[in-house]
């Protein structure tokens, strides 16, 4: 069996503003990548292109682009089930095309569960847990709202919240601490500022925090700066989660090494797709350093993609990050929502077990 064919499709659907310490969001675009066998079998992946310059110096239009001319032409004759060596090629073609990749990556495990007719849990070990907690995010707002979003996520069903920063690091603290008093004990809080504060401000910050019972501060600091981190964690007793500093496997031994962190943020995107997420999951693991699967605003397959790597590994002790679906309408036949524990149901059936709503991806259609 041989790869016969790719299509790209960009898309950008209406989005409920979101805001970090990057940008504001408005539209959920990516790129569907829809990838056909000579024996006419298709697999389907997303390049999650939301969360664009700012952090991957990627747009919905150079996604498209590199899919189309330079990764797609790449793989067709190729055997859709050598993932490894798919992966190799897409490498060498095009260095650090991070969202591109990911798409691509996304359509062959979809593609290959669809070959052997399992699951994609099952390709990558097999299936630890039905059932995925979730946490979804309040974006950057001003300290007399936070405590509103935060209950509109609690009504939806999320037992945790993590809540944006990185612009006002006093007005922030004010608003954790209105959101803890109007959630109460029992939801987990987590704060990210991206990278966003100072080495001061989070000092500062990190006695609210505390006092707050908030779970972790994700990435206060650069992504070089895990001397800062490290100095931070041993300083205040905060436990830190990086997302920012950890890039490959070799960043995570960096991360130990300096005892920078106590989590790590793995983004499929990130990654390239699930192959490396894996590795990225495999060395934070054997560091003593358990992980979340993280969350950019994916809009369509890569949340179900999320389902399947986060149901795959043994060791996953906190909520995994679906904002998505508190802010976006998905691009998804099934509908995905939670359950009365704040947890989502793992799809069954081959590939990742959802089909792209074609419709819907033809109505918000981008002609590049």
């Amino acid at each position: 069996m041989k790869i016969s064919k790719i299509d790209v499709t960009p898309v950008s659907l209406p989005m409920r503003l979101f805001t970090d310490a990057y940008a504001g969001y408005d539209r959920g675009e990516f790129a569907l990548i829809r990838v056909e066998t000579d024996e006419g079998i298709v697999g389907y992946g997303e390049a999650p292109s939301s969360v664009i310059v700012g952090f991957y110096g990627e747009t919905l239009e150079t996604v498209t682009r590199s899919l189309r001319s330079v990764l797609a032409p790449r793989l067709i004759g190729e055997d859709p089930l050598n993932i490894r060596k798919l992966t190799s090629i897409m490498d060498i073609a095009q260095g650090n095309s991070f969202i591109a990749k990911t798409g691509l990556n996304l359509a062959l495990y979809d593609l290959a569960g669809k070959i052997l007719k399992v699951p994609v849990h099952t390709l990558l070990g097999g299936k630890q847990r039905d059932r995925i907690k979730a946490c979804s995010e309040i974006g950057i707002v001003r300290s007399d709202v936070m405590a509103s979003e935060a209950m509109r996520l609690v009504e939806l069903g999320f037992k945790s919240i993590k809540i944006k920063a990185g612009a006002d690091a006093e007005d922030e603290m004010k608003g954790v601490g209105k959101v803890r008093d109007a959630v109460g004990d029992e939801i987990e809080l987590r704060v990210d500022p991206n990278a966003g504060w100072s080495r001061e401000e989070t000092m500062t910050a990190t006695k609210t925090l505390i006092k707050c019972n908030v779970r972790y501060l994700e990435q206060p600091l650069p992504g070089w700066d895990l001397q800062g981190l490290a100095w931070v964690r041993k300083s205040t007793g905060m436990q830190i989660m990086v997302d920012e500093s950890v890039w490959t496997p070799q960043d995570v031994v960096r991360v130990a090494e300096t005892d920078a962190a106590d989590f790590v943020n793995i983004k499929i995107t990130k990654t390239c797709g699930l192959k490396k997420a894996i590795e990225i999951y495999d060395t934070a693991t054997a560091h003593g350093l358990p992980c979340v699967i993280g969350t950019e605003l994916e809009s369509c397959m890569g949340l179900p993609a999320k389902l399947h790597i986060a149901a795959a590994l043994e060791r996953l002790p906190l909520a995994c990050e679906f904002t998505e679906i508190a802010f976006q309408k998905l691009a998804l036949k099934q509908q995905v929502k939670l359950d009365g524990a704040g947890m989502i149901e793992l799809p069954s059936g081959p590939g990742l077990g959802i089909e792209p709503d074609i419709s819907l991806i033809e109505q918000n259609q981008v002609k590049y």
